[in-house]
């Protein structure tokens, strides 16, 4: 019996200290939690059946958007229809169809939606955008995060290295092993923890001597500057050349448009020499329509010229304030900033310069940046650090043309509608919608196919309606570009033409309501047809 007795103490003691090394030393054992697709709004976890990829489209359902987004959006079962009424548009979405009302016009939906385990599931991108939140998938890690750009957050950094835990518990499961340094939001605090979550990653408990107590105030807000009473509507002037006074007292209204860009102002050499092609004249014209004019600065399209001067921050000085110069000379209140056929190496050296211009400009003065569509799934790789011009610029000009150019070995569109809109899609990590205009092109191009050999040709669309009266042509509406097409033959050789018109454009356009962008910029006045303006202003008109 007394054997028994021991026995049994000494085992108690030793759960005890078992017990007490958990409890001090904590639990090793590795969670489990996020080794599947997780959803995080905040710090919140959401449940399983109320998010889903399918077939490469993030779904959430009717319930997650009523109790986190939207609380007066509306399923009708008789009719099958889910009914979205905000600030930004009324809509109607039709279950398994491919094509949603809107406002007075309807847009195309690249996933519809699905009723899945008796819930109604809506692809983010018919709602998503209409709301004042950030949400982005990290698939290296499974996680969907959703953020409100309205609210202020608070930030922090660990102090040394932590454990990030399950809950608020040495006993608990560790998530992940946090470095010194690590920047955590902070959500609340239960005993020793404080709640929170990696800036984008994983949500759970760090104890509270581990993070700064100083904690900063942050939001994801988006601000930009409206030039107009709804979405922007500007076109670019291509005038390479001073502008003769006949040109100038042609010019007339332009339907719709807010903003036209001459293409004045260049950087001359590396020294940081300007050219100057302004016109007060010109300005005044359009000013007496209605229409701003803003200034445009290029690199000249040089990638030497580009290094040698903006690596130079004294250079770099010299052409932010003769630009500003040459703004207040012509009574200039915005510019676009146009660096193209740079290198990767002086993609900082670009973020310095629009950077610096800022500061030089000061806040009330409008900057736009263009940038190219992300070819690279290495943004390093890329020459635009969007992400940090987007939070210096008020608005990013996307310049979703040029699919093929003109120096392509292959024939193909300047810019069908999926490549535009899977393009928008990709940047919308880096670029807030609210900050993105939609750079269509007014221009097509005739390809030469000849023995192997493949050549094109920039051409306008009143090029294209000539060749197309003249040949006898009859356009064919090709699905997966959106845009009408022909072919035909002459001597021995191969034209294709896939042609940018009222139609094309039209759909293009179209993604600006989808995705409430800021607004549409064309390339270039003199390419389009005149139906072109009442299309455009029409499609920027559906929204509320």
């Amino acid at each position: 019996m007394k054997k028994l007795f021991m026995g049994l103490f000494l085992i108690v003691v030793l759960a005890a200290g078992a017990f007490l090394f958990v409890e001090n030393r904590g639990t090793s054992k590795i969670s489990t939690k996020y080794d599947k697709f997780n959803f995080l709004t905040e710090d919140k976890d959401i449940d399983k059946e109320d998010f889903s990829i399918e077939d490469g489209m993030i779904y959430l359902s009717l319930d997650y958007i009523k109790e986190y987004l939207d609380k007066d959006i509306q399923y009708d079962k008789s009719s099958g229809e889910v009914r979205i009424n905000n600030d930004h548009a009324n809509k109607v979405l039709k279950l398994n169809e491919y094509e949603a009302k809107f406002n007075s016009g309807t847009i195309d939906l690249r996933a519809p939606v699905i009723e899945k385990d008796g819930k109604i599931m809506l692809p983010i991108e018919a709602f998503i955008y209409d709301y004042d939140v950030r949400l982005r998938y990290d698939k290296d890690i499974r996680l969907l995060l959703l953020d409100y750009r309205d609210k202020d957050y608070d930030l922090s950094k660990t102090t040394s290295e932590t454990l990030l835990r399950e809950g608020a518990s040495k006993r608990s499961p560790i998530i992940k092993k946090l470095p010194q340094g690590e920047e955590l939001y902070v959500y609340g605090d239960k005993g020793k923890y404080y709640k929170v979550r990696m800036t984008e990653g994983y949500a759970g408990y760090v104890l509270k001597k581990d993070l700064d107590e100083n904690f900063e105030k942050v939001s994801f807000k988006s601000t930009s500057k409206n030039t107009s009473d709804g979405l922007i509507n500007l076109t670019w002037d291509y005038t390479y050349a001073e502008h003769s006074e006949d040109k100038i007292n042609q010019i007339k209204d332009i339907k719709g448009l807010d903003v036209i860009i001459p293409t004045w102002f260049s950087i001359r050499n590396g020294n940081g020499d300007m050219i100057d092609r302004g016109n007060q004249n010109y300005i005044k014209k359009y000013n007496d329509l209605g229409i701003d004019v803003w200034a445009y600065l290029d690199n000249s399209f040089d990638p030497e010229i580009t290094h040698e001067a903006l690596s130079n921050e004294k250079t770099r000085k010299k052409i932010i304030n003769k630009t500003l110069e040459l703004c207040k000379k012509y009574g200039m209140k915005g510019i676009n900033i146009d660096f193209e056929h740079t290198k990767i190496d002086d993609r900082d050296y670009i973020t310095d310069f629009v950077r610096e211009f800022r500061q030089a400009a000061g806040e009330d003065f409008i900057i736009t940046v263009d940038v190219t569509p992300q070819i690279s799934a290495d943004v390093t790789k890329e020459p635009y650090d969007r992400k940090a011009l987007a939070e210096i610029a008020d608005y990013m000009v996307v310049m979703a043309y040029d699919q093929h150019w003109g120096s392509s070995d292959k024939a193909g569109s300047v810019a069908q509608y999926k490549w535009v809109e899977g393009s928008i899609n990709v940047l919308f990590r880096n670029i807030p919608n609210k900050k993105m205009i939609l750079g269509v092109p007014l221009y097509t191009r005739i390809w030469k196919e000849d023995g192997g050999k493949v050549t094109s040709k920039t051409i306008s669309m009143d090029e294209v309606a000539r060749i197309i009266a003249s040949k006898g042509l009859k356009p064919v509406w090709d699905k997966e570009s959106q845009q009408n097409y022909i072919e035909y033959q002459e001597n021995g050789a191969d034209y294709k033409i896939w042609i940018e018109d009222a139609n094309s454009l039209e759909k293009k356009v179209s993604l600006v309501n989808k995705y409430n962008l800021a607004g549409v910029g064309s390339w270039r006045l003199g390419f389009e047809t005149s139906n072109i303006w009442d299309v455009i202003s029409k499609e920027l008109d559906k929204t509320n």
